[in-house]
């Protein structure tokens, strides 16, 4: 990577900022009384910092480039850091990402690798290109990372990962690696487009993001070998100490789904001599409330509460991952040249910054509980770029069952969620729990059974299941929040199902919870049926509600919204519901097939 590959770079800007930092020309800003965030030689130094444009001019002891037109910031004993770099973001998790990069920018992060999985199923790699452009204006950096797979054995999904469109994106300069690889066994087992796309992009300079939960070295060998170059799946400490062996760096990983960096940093602190340097910090996809804690910040604290040194906190979060991205050069540390994305901290111990400068302007300032904003956002045609609410169903949504037919069997196959996403089949013998009557099956309540009716996106199938351990006391729900972009509907009542159905496409996508015959809790998600078109606070405020009144009906897991999102995504074990019916990962053996929905018919009969 070479310097002008986040922001301008010329020979003006060159000048100008040696002619600063001679005090030649006044800086624009001026930051004097605190402590530097060294975090190039791991210390903390007292010095002014002197900013011109986008970019540091100077840090030292002189103050010569002071001028009448130089804003002089007294940091009175506070501490200047680098912004935060999130080396793993998912940035439409209910929100969209301009929405993300306006909140995570509050609380520090300045530059984020972003997956582009969701876009990659719903539009074009033209339209991807146009979108990721437009928000390149955003003082938030948002860079990419491009999908190799769809994250599905869904043929209509993988249809859209053709050679011209991946080989586009990965040539482009805003995407600076490919993954998170979820088909890694297919790029091991010689698939020859992954294995050419890999090549393309380490070819280019480009990284490579694993993802191998579990993984032994009889499965990274082969990945490292490959060219993978990182990976955020480690659960454990010895996890992570293994890919560092094999040359990747280690992604330690807090999310609302796997919240390990606690135990994970307390294994390693038992190692002496740790490359702490090739490690980074992610929050990888957090659902949305996470963000009323913070962000990479929080990770910070949790890393500093658990026993790392601050400095090695911070750098896990600065320096680490701009080495890794080859952008050292542009971000990551406080040194003239940079990038002047800054924090002010009141200490070390405190890592969620009072004020925030991107691009060497103040974009955030906190004063007490308020929260000042003084950035501008980007604002997107959506719609323009092929990112629509959903279509008008085909057909009379009155018409589908959500109930499974009986036909004739002895035992169902149940999907049961022994975590929040993680399920293993339960073979019910039809009796007391699940009982036919005339032609349909039916659930006893209070026994932890939920009907489960995933709807094709195109309203041609409908596959019908159980569910256990979701919840005990549920009317109805529906989401177009789902991996596979198909709608799900689960309850214990078909007519509050049919009722939370009507109401989610009536908002044009999103999550609705019904209980007792009234609408408990919903988001409008109209672009894609998965991301609002609302700010953050409003979408953490809809998002909380939805997850106690779950609570509230026996909702037994930490993360709703995952489950949610992978009941229909089979990169996952045990049993899934697809729109082809309810499949078995290991074997992709189809237990059950979905059924047309009145007044449709199968694929390829048309």
């Amino acid at each position: 990577m070479t310097r002008g590959k986040l922001r301008p770079w010329n020979l003006d800007i060159m000048r100008s900022l040696i002619a600063v930092s001679r005090g030649l020309e006044p800086a624009d800003y001026l930051f004097a009384g605190g402590q530097i965030l060294d975090v190039y030689n791991g210390r903390l130094v007292e010095a002014n910092l002197a900013v011109k444009g986008q970019r540091i001019a100077y840090l030292g002891s002189s103050d010569c480039m002071r001028g009448d037109s130089t804003s002089v910031i007294d940091l009175e004993g506070r501490v200047l850091a680098p912004g935060y770099i999130e080396p793993h973001a998912h940035p439409f998790t209910l929100h969209h990402p301009v929405a993300f990069a306006d909140e995570v920018l509050c609380w520090g992060t300045t530059c984020s690798v972003n997956d582009n999985l969701f876009f990659m199923n719903l539009i074009s790699s033209d339209n991807i290109i146009e979108m990721v452009e437009a928000i390149c204006r955003h003082p938030h950096k948002m860079l990419w990372s491009a999908r190799l797979d769809s994250q599905t054995f869904d043929e209509q999904e993988a249809a859209q990962f053709t050679p011209e469109a991946v080989s586009r994106l990965i040539q482009h300069q805003s995407f600076v690696q490919v993954g998170e690889l979820t088909d890694w066994p297919a790029l091991i087992g010689g698939s020859d487009k992954m294995q050419q796309w890999l090549l393309d992009a380490v070819s280019l300079g480009k990284k490579a993001e694993g993802h191998a939960p579990g993984a032994s070295e009889r499965t990274l060998n082969p990945l490292a070998a490959a060219g993978v170059t990182a990976c955020h799946e480690s659960i454990t400490a010895e996890d992570a100490m293994l890919r560092l062996r094999m040359g990747m760096y280690a992604s330690l990983r807090n999310s609302s789904l796997r919240p390990d960096l606690p135990d994970i940093l307390k294994g390693l602190l038992k190692y002496e001599n740790l490359a702490w340097e090739r490690m980074m910090m992610t929050t990888d996809a957090p659902k949305t409330t996470f963000l009323r804690h913070g962000f990479n910040d929080h990770l910070i604290r949790i890393a500093i509460e658990n026993g790392v040194p601050p400095i090695t906190a911070y750098q896990m979060m600065t320096r680490n991952p701009a080495v890794y991205l080859g952008l050292d050069d542009e971000t990551g540390g406080l040194a003239p040249g940079r990038i002047a994305d800054i924090l002010v901290l009141e200490s070390l111990d405190d890592p969620t910054p009072g004020m925030v400068f991107a691009d060497g302007k103040l974009a955030v300032e906190r004063k007490g509980s308020t929260l000042i904003r003084y950035h501008d956002t980007v604002r997107l045609d959506w719609n323009g770029l092929g990112i629509r609410i959903l279509e008008e169903p085909s057909v009379d949504l009155n018409s589908i069952e959500f109930q499974p037919k009986f036909n004739g069997e002895t035992a169902f196959p149940v999907i049961q969620l022994i975590d929040p996403v993680i399920t293993m089949r339960c073979d019910y013998v039809l009796g007391e729990e699940i009982k036919p009557l005339g032609d349909k099956l039916h659930i006893e309540k209070g026994r932890g059974l939920c009907y489960a009716a995933l709807i094709s996106r195109d309203y041609r199938l409908v596959t019908h299941g159980i569910v256990k351990g979701f919840a005990n006391k549920l009317d109805g729900m529906a989401t177009t929040y789902t991996t596979s972009f198909d709608i799900l509907v689960l309850g214990q009542d078909p007519p509050a199902m049919l009722q939370a159905l009507h109401r989610a496409l009536e908002l044009g996508g999103g999550i609705v919870v019904v209980q007792a015959r009234g609408i408990a809790a919903e988001i409008a998600l109209p672009l894609g049926g998965s991301m609002s078109s609302r700010p953050m606070g409003h979408v953490i405020e809809a998002a909380e509600q939805i997850e106690k009144v779950l609570v509230a009906a026996g909702y037994p897991h930490h993360d709703l919204f995952y489950t949610l999102q992978f009941l229909s995504s089979t990169h996952l074990p045990a049993i899934r519901l697809t729109r082809d019916g309810i499949f078995e990962v290991k074997t992709h053996e189809l237990l059950r097939p979905s059924r047309p929905i009145p007044g449709t018919r199968r694929r390829g009969n048309d």
